[in-house]
């Protein structure tokens, strides 16, 4: 991509990232990045396959989300703070995005794939072989029952001990927590002092809620709301095969050429691995990588 497409790309995001409440119109912002309204479209389309409009409409849902989870404020509030007119007008395009009602999500928060804020530079480190699908998902507070160990991460390297651990416990102590809230699904939790730290902790998990019965012996780790960036992993192998070596390629590019990108706002620093394995085989395994940005 040219230097110049670069600057009216960037200019364009951070215009409407500065002005995301206001009352935007493509005029607005065709005349703000002096360029005539057909051609930021096809710019901008053409770069995120996302129409222009629909950018703003859909950011501002996904950040509209972050106060649906604050009980102390109403729907109605909401749609008005971000510039949606009417409680109506937000719930018809919140259920186009979603499928669900925000009133609905408020009371059964679950996962939603959205629309981050578009990077420019991250779509340029993109264009060059990137192989691994990104997204960016919200995913409210969960609980993880699992038992924790301390990694020296350069011995991890070498004798893949987290792979050894995750193994034995979802093939040895996954079976004693009665009513997990998501029995098939493995995860592993790392958390870290400080990013780049030697050590870390790593707890192979599985999800559990209030109907979930824990045994004795295992650490219940709460993770609060947050918003995640999410890189998955594929191979052609077993999921118990799955290792920090088939790993690293992706722990590089997230490490040296997507967190440089952004904004992170993190008071824990940590990541989380699960594996759906209704999803895989004997010949083809997933694994999706969720590193926190910010806390919701």
């Amino acid at each position: 991509m040219e230097h110049y497409l670069l600057q009216i790309l960037k200019g364009t995001t951070e215009f409407i990232e500065g002005h995301l409440f206001d009352d935007l119109s493509l005029d607005t912002i065709s005349g703000h990045v002096s360029l005539s309204k057909f051609h930021l479209l096809r710019i901008w389309k053409g770069a995120t396959g996302t129409g222009l409009m629909e950018y703003v409409r859909r950011r501002r849902i996904a950040c509209a989300l972050a106060d649906l989870l604050n009980p102390r404020k109403s729907v109605e509030a909401t749609a008005a703070e971000y510039g949606f007119g009417s409680e109506r007008s937000f719930n018809r395009v919140f259920k186009e995005e979603f499928d669900t009602t925000p009133a609905r999500w408020r009371r059964h928060p679950a996962p939603l794939n959205i629309l981050d804020r578009f990077n420019a530079d991250f779509m340029q480190r993109a264009g060059q072989g990137l192989i691994f699908r990104k997204s960016v998902q919200v995913l409210p507070a969960f609980a993880l029952a699992g038992i924790p160990c301390e990694l020296d991460l350069a011995e991890d390297r070498q004798h893949q001990t987290a792979n050894r651990l995750a193994v034995e416990f979802f093939q040895q102590q996954r079976q004693k927590v009665i009513n997990p809230a998501a029995k098939d699904v493995y995860c592993g939790y790392l958390g870290l002092a400080y990013p780049g730290a030697a050590r870390a902790l790593y707890q192979p998990s599985v999800q559990v809620d209030a109907l979930s019965i824990v045994p004795p012996g295992m650490t219940v780790r709460r993770i609060a709301s947050h918003k995640y960036g999410v890189f998955t992993y594929m191979g052609l192998h077993r999921p118990e095969e799955i290792s920090s070596l088939h790993l690293r390629a992706l722990l590089d590019f997230v490490e040296t050429r997507w967190a440089p990108t952004v904004e992170f706002h993190l008071q824990a620093h940590f990541r989380l691995e699960m594996i759906h394995y209704a999803r895989c085989s004997r010949h083809y395994s997933e694994c999706d990588l969720y590193f926190p940005i910010e806390a919701l």
